[in-house]
């Protein structure tokens, strides 16, 4: 990733898909675009199967905040899918999303 958002949420009440999905929201009204990719501390993802792990986030609620005026956030690109993945070096309660570079 070239570009990423870290995000911290602790908050006990809400799933993994809730915290991810709230971050990429942040992350479409902060650069224009979704998050494909979601970097999270190894015990988040402890209690779901393991292999592949994703979360789709809704591209159409709400809209986006660019450059001074209101977009639409359907116009977003990204199709809302976030790959999830298990890396040791990020902290508990701490997610880093971002768009993967392919490679």
């Amino acid at each position: 990733m070239q570009t990423g958002l870290l995000w911290y949420d602790d908050d006990p009440q809400r799933t993994l898909e809730a915290k991810i999905s709230l971050a990429a929201e942040r992350y479409r009204d902060k650069y224009g675009r979704l998050p494909d990719t979601c970097y999270v501390h190894p015990q988040a993802v402890a209690s779901h199967p393991a292999g592949n792990l994703q979360v789709m986030c809704h591209p159409a609620a709400g809209a986006s905040q660019l450059s001074g005026r209101r977009t639409p956030a359907a116009t977003a690109p990204g199709n809302g899918t976030v790959r999830v993945v298990s890396a040791p070096y990020i902290l508990v309660n701490h997610f880093w999303l971002g768009e993967s570079t392919g490679s």
